[in-house]
């Protein structure tokens, strides 16, 4: 931490070092305990079937409503992830920490080219290393880093875009502007988050050379997108129609738009839903106790520090801070309106910029000597510390053996291999993804299949009450299911298992 506070401008090799051990340690242990999510399901049964059987569908699935052709077609997400899980597995083979691993290898990625934006944005290597320090133990970009999403290798992606464009623009424009697109649409086809990396690329280069494009720069930058959507498209193409049912029924469902119709209620929903749940502030979710509410501290610091970027012109002119302002303004403006769910693990995009700015009000402060260098120090001690210290209580915790583990267990004791088990995907990792499993909320209902066991979790019991609101007819059947044909053999934590009243003697 030491090299931090002295006046060479360089990085200081052994922070960098102790940041990305941290980071690993952090990142490692989170992914080996963490309980499996219903996410991570369905996007490995996708790539597990790509990599091992050929099939791009998802036939965990059940294809009803507005997921009809998934057994063939997994189109309901961009593809370039599931792709990449394919290639990944063939190389490393299946797990669940097979998955993750994955994730975490794009947090390096991320923090790497981070690391570059702000070092390229001010000219400030101790921002640069700071941002670093900031980002390998912030909470949330651990936990993303930790998780079997897209949204990892979408945020890496997109950062790698803009490190590359500003590494590359004062010398080669035309191949900073290729190089920038390609991954910005790489990051595109992974989520539709991608639009945020595209829209501050924009940004970058309007900024910076808006006076030196010419027309040819359009069409170096149009290149990536028609090779992208040509591959895109062919994948399509195999069948159009389950794609606009997938594609569409995703893009409108849980209320995903709805912040497009009303963009004020979309801004106060992303403070008070996104950002409070987030950072504690919400009613804590089961497991959790009341020291979530600490990481409200995070929050305030953050907060802070844009606030100083704002309000002290020292550190407003500064070389690329304004830049860093806009793009936190637009992305926060366009997530507020673009995403109506209010994702918690979308903040992996826009937390680097909070980092990086609390970074350069640091190095201001440090340089300028307005606050005396050990308080700054144990500021930023007691911070990293407090976001490491949130991941290492969750590592402690071992969340995948309350409830799914055991349950897991279980079922593989007194199921049968022929024995039909309905519950979420995420049961895969350790059943398998095969027939034996259907990740079906209703129960049965759309298909007539009659299920061995039941796996109930916080997930269904959210969809059953959904059924309950938007279709009794279906509610009915699943409460017929759980009170009449099947009952109750298994508790813990949040799961619960149903077994069919026939296999009596298993019990």
């Amino acid at each position: 931490m030491k090299a931090l506070f002295c006046d060479n401008r360089k990085p200081a090799i052994a922070v960098i070092a102790a940041a990305l051990l941290v980071y690993l340690t952090l990142a490692l242990g989170s992914s080996i305990t963490r309980r499996p999510w219903s996410d991570e399901g369905w996007f490995a049964a996708a790539g597990y079937n790509l990599a091992f059987n050929g099939s791009p569908g998802t036939p965990v699935l059940e294809p009803v409503e507005w997921l009809a052709g998934i057994e063939r077609h997994t189109y309901w997400v961009m593809p370039l992830h599931l792709v990449a899980q394919a290639a990944w597995y063939r190389m490393f083979g299946f797990s669940l920490f097979s998955l993750r691993m994955l994730s975490v290898c794009c947090g390096l990625i991320a923090l790497a080219a981070w690391t570059l934006i702000v070092l390229r944005l001010t000219g400030d290597a101790r921002a640069a290393v700071l941002t670093l320090v900031l980002l390998a133990s912030d909470y949330v970009f651990v936990t993303g880093a930790s998780f079997g999403r897209m949204d990892l290798m979408c945020a890496a992606l997109g950062a790698a875009g803009l490190a590359a464009y500003l590494c590359l623009r004062e010398r080669h424009l035309s191949r900073a502007v290729l190089a920038g697109h390609t991954l910005v649409v790489c990051s595109g086809l992974t989520h539709f988050n991608g639009v945020l990396w595209l829209f501050g690329l924009l940004l970058l280069t309007f900024y910076f050379d808006r006076q030196r494009l010419q027309l040819k720069h359009p069409a170096i930058a149009v290149i990536p997108y028609l090779i992208g959507a040509a591959a895109w498209g062919s994948y399509i193409l195999q069948d159009p129609v389950s794609f606009w049912h997938q594609f569409t029924g995703n893009a409108t469902n849980s209320n995903r738009l709805s912040a497009l119709s009303a963009p004020w209620q979309g801004l106060m929903s992303e403070i008070v839903v996104r950002y409070g749940t987030g950072f504690g502030l919400g009613t804590p979710s089961p497991g959790h106790t009341g020291l979530v509410k600490f990481k409200a501290l995070i929050l305030a610091a953050y907060v802070a520090c844009v606030i100083g970027a704002v309000c002290v012109r020292r550190v407003r002119v500064r070389r690329g801070v304004r830049v860093l302002l806009l793009l936190l303004g637009l992305w926060f403006v366009t997530m507020s309106v673009l995403d109506g769910q209010k994702l918690q693990w979308y903040l992996i995009h826009i937390i680097p910029l909070y980092a990086a700015l609390l970074a350069v009000v640091v190095s201001h402060c440090l340089e300028h000597q307005t606050l005396p260098r050990w308080l700054i120090a144990s500021g930023l001690i007691a911070l990293v510390t407090l976001q490491a210290g949130g991941t290492l209580h969750r590592i402690r915790l071992n969340e995948s053996e309350q409830g799914y583990g055991q349950a897991a267990r279980f079922l593989k004791s007194h199921a049968e291999p022929r024995s039909l088990v309905m519950g979420g995907t995420e049961l895969g990792f350790a059943l398998g993804f095969t027939d034996r499993l259907r990740d079906d909320p209703h129960l049965g209902y759309d298909t007539g299949r009659q299920p061995d066991f039941i796996v109930v979790e916080e997930i269904y019991e959210d969809a059953f009450r959904g059924l309950q609101q938007e279709r009794p007819e279906i509610y009915r059947h699943v409460i017929n299911c759980l009170t009449q044909t099947h009952r109750e053999v298994f508790r813990c934590g949040t799961y619960r298992i149903y077994a069919r009243s026939e296999l009596k003697e298993l019990f």
